[in-house]
């Protein structure tokens, strides 16, 4: 509403809406859509509120500092050296043009000479280790 009408304005709230109304029909009905569009924002922050009891707030700090503590071990560069050794080898395994044969024991025994397969197992045994150590936990 302009200054003028505020200064003519004869103080009843009728009279002011029929002279917003008469002055700038189009900018009263853009304020009456926001305030549809604010009257179903605070619906959802009030079911929000009613759905945000105490156990359920514990509950998401709690979750959210397991998600932190599983950040940081994320971040640890020995966690992301092996994570990526891990991937690189199974896009390498993965290749689509990568032909496999069947491994019987014999090929299994001649494959145990190969020194990319000796470091791999080494690699897979020293993931064992390190699994079974955190189950002990």
């Amino acid at each position: 509403m302009s200054d003028d009408a505020e200064a003519t304005s004869s103080g009843t709230p009728d009279d002011d809406l029929a002279a917003a109304l008469a002055e700038d029909p189009e900018a009263v009905a853009a304020f009456v859509r926001r305030l549809d569009d604010v009257n179903e924002l605070l619906d959802v922050l009030a079911l929000a509120t009613e759905a945000a009891d105490d156990e359920m707030v514990s509950s998401v700090a709690g979750t959210a500092g397991s998600l932190g503590e599983l950040a940081d071990e994320a971040a640890d560069p020995e966690t992301v050296r092996g994570a990526r050794t891990l991937l690189r080898a199974l896009g390498d395994a993965g290749d689509p043009e990568t032909t496999y044969r069947e491994v019987g024991a014999l090929g299994l025994l001649r494959a145990l000479r190969d020194p990319e397969v000796k470091r791999g197992l080494a690699f897979l045994v020293a993931l064992a280790r390190g699994i079974g150590r955190e189950l002990e936990r």
